[in-house]
């Protein structure tokens, strides 16, 4: 079978999941009015972002979950049965109705749609990227692994594409968000069938002779629990710096600046397509450089440069705050690119699949998905620039964990 091919499909669901992720943040303010009732817009936003980042708990969970049947089934099987999973949530908010309708149980039932999509999601963009660079044996893996993350970045960027559209055309906003769902769930539809008809990644068919692990996240906890922390860490530096773009700078434009939602979701989408257009260049860098100095030199860079950063994006000059997102897209970028690679190299091929899913995925749930929640506190208590001291505090922890962790074995 064609690389290409094989590439294209997990990409493609990559970008499926991702929207199907990334929608729900794109409605964040209209959601948080549906289904939270209160006459305090600042409760509900913060409502529905912490709705947001409950979904982000089921992830270690999930990367758990996943990780078992890719190690142990195939990384073809775990990422078919993710990707369903996602489609049949995303139709399920697409069709939920608000608290006018069915009172308190909106919002549970809503809660328990996010923990099952956070679930399902947690087998996905490690897993993905597992299936591609086992598939690809080595090739470049620094520049791989961006165009992976790319096609994380794709799939919230569209999502946001979609809110605008939604945003112009249909002015009942308490029902045309539904569309921006029922659009996820197709498309879901069609990355199932693309993932259906590739072949396993021959590193798990030569795999597959050796014994099998019964519970291989058990042993990745017993011994390689150094690795799933370093991993961790640098989780929760890329994360927090890509939700800090993918969710919490529109909400930080629409309430905090006074833009337009249109004007909110053009400034989100231009830092991401940003984003995306610097993260091959980061990843080609990374190849020629070292993931690990990569990664060191970059959060230095983010320590220093963050602050900077936020009192660009909240200036009233419109030029100042294009400088800032662009600088914030390529300090993302620049973590992002050889994050990857860095983390599929700390585990064997017969733990790789449960140990990135799973430390990838506490980082993510620890730090990226709780971002926007935690940034729009401290921008609403303490001050605008404030959510910078979060990513500095992050990015401090993982320099530190790879410091006491680079001589370890395990």
């Amino acid at each position: 079978m064609k690389k290409t091919k094989i590439v294209s499909s997990a990409l493609v669901g990559n970008i499926v999941e991702y929207y199907d992720f990334g929608i729900y943040a794109v409605f964040t303010t209209i959601i948080g009015k549906l289904f939270f009732p209160t006459e305090d817009e600042f409760v509900q936003t913060i409502s529905a972002f912490s709705v947001f980042a409950i979904g982000f708990m089921m992830r270690p969970i999930g990367g758990a979950f996943f990780g078992l049947i890719g190690d142990r089934f195939g990384r073809k099987t775990a990422l078919t049965s993710s990707i369903i999973g996602m489609a049949i949530a995303t139709f399920g908010i697409a069709l939920l109705p608000t608290y006018e309708q069915i009172g308190i149980l909106a919002p549970i039932v809503l809660i328990i749609i996010r923990l099952f999509q956070g679930l399902c999601i947690g087998g996905e963009g490690a897993g993905a990227a597992v299936f591609i660079l086992e598939h690809l044996g080595g090739c470049r893996p620094g520049l791989v692994g961006s165009i992976i993350m790319a096609s994380n970045m794709i799939g919230t960027l569209f999502a946001i594409l979609v809110g605008i559209i939604i945003n112009h055309f249909f002015t009942d906003n308490a029902f045309g968000w539904r569309y921006g769902f029922i659009l996820g769930g197709l498309m879901g539809l069609t990355g199932l069938y693309l993932r259906k008809h590739v072949a396993e990644t021959p590193v798990f068919q030569a795999m597959k002779k050796n014994r099998k692990l019964d519970l291989p996240f058990v042993q990745v906890i017993k011994y390689r629990w150094r690795r799933l922390l370093v991993v961790s860490c640098l989780s929760g530096v890329a994360t927090s710096v890509a939700y800090t773009i993918r969710a919490y700078l529109n909400v930080f434009f629409l309430q905090f600046m006074g833009y337009t939602p249109t004007e909110s979701l053009f400034l989100t989408a231009v830092c991401l397509f940003s984003f995306v257009i610097v993260l091959p260049i980061f990843g080609l860098l990374s190849d020629k450089v070292g993931y690990h100095k990569f990664v060191q030199i970059s959060c230095i860079i983010l320590i220093v440069c963050s602050l900077p950063v936020f009192k660009m994006l909240s200036s009233d000059n419109i030029s100042i705050i294009l400088l800032g997102l662009f600088i914030i897209s390529m300090l993302a970028a620049a973590i992002s690119a050889p994050a990857y690679p860095y983390a599929i190299e700390n585990f064997s091929p017969i733990l790789r699949y449960s140990g990135v899913a799973m430390s990838w995925n506490i980082g993510n749930a620890l730090f990226g998905g709780t971002a926007p929640t935690i940034e729009t506190y401290l921008a609403q208590y303490i001050g605008l620039e404030a959510p910078a001291f979060y990513l500095i505090l992050i990015a401090l922890l993982f320099l530190i964990m790879s410091y006491f962790t680079k001589s370890s074995k395990y």
